[in-house]
């Protein structure tokens, strides 16, 4: 779900986003998405790998600093990262993302739940039940062990 709402923020935006695939559950070090972010067109364009995290947890709990540290920690020059959960994120790791200028975009509940309803209302009627029974069900999104930045080829 958290490759979904990733796109729709990012396309939201008036940006090519092309979502790439899932990554296997163990040994991910960080990362469950890969997308690809395309800016301009030609020889003024360029390509940035999506990184992204989702974190499924209560939604009064937070996500903390090193959490967040840890996708950042993946990125290479030329990424940014996403960090999609269902909770908040502590006040240190807001801070830390802005003090330290973190490549990184934080979806939080709030955001999370706006989106889906969002979804819910441009595709499916405004059922959200229908909606993330799509999302869950039609995910064509592949799960594969692939590098990253294999998704700059495609």
């Amino acid at each position: 779900m958290g490759a979904t709402v990733t796109a729709r923020v990012l396309r939201g935006s008036g940006n090519q986003y092309f979502e790439g695939w899932l990554t296997r559950r163990s040994g991910d070090g960080g990362a469950d998405f890969v997308g690809r972010l395309d800016l301009g067109s030609g020889l003024a364009g360029t390509s940035l790998v999506v990184l992204g995290q989702a974190k499924c947890i209560k939604p009064d709990r937070l996500i903390p600093a090193d959490q967040v540290a840890r996708v950042v920690a993946r990125l290479r020059r030329g990424w940014i990262g996403v960090y999609v959960t269902t909770g908040a994120y502590s006040e240190p790791a807001q801070l830390e993302m802005v003090e330290d200028q973190y490549p990184i975009i934080l979806i939080n509940g709030t955001d999370l739940v706006r989106e889906l309803h969002g979804i819910a209302r441009d595709d499916h009627r405004g059922d959200l039940s229908d909606c993330i029974d799509h999302i869950l069900t039609n995910a064509h999104t592949v799960v594969t062990n692939r590098r990253p930045e294999e998704i700059l080829l495609e």
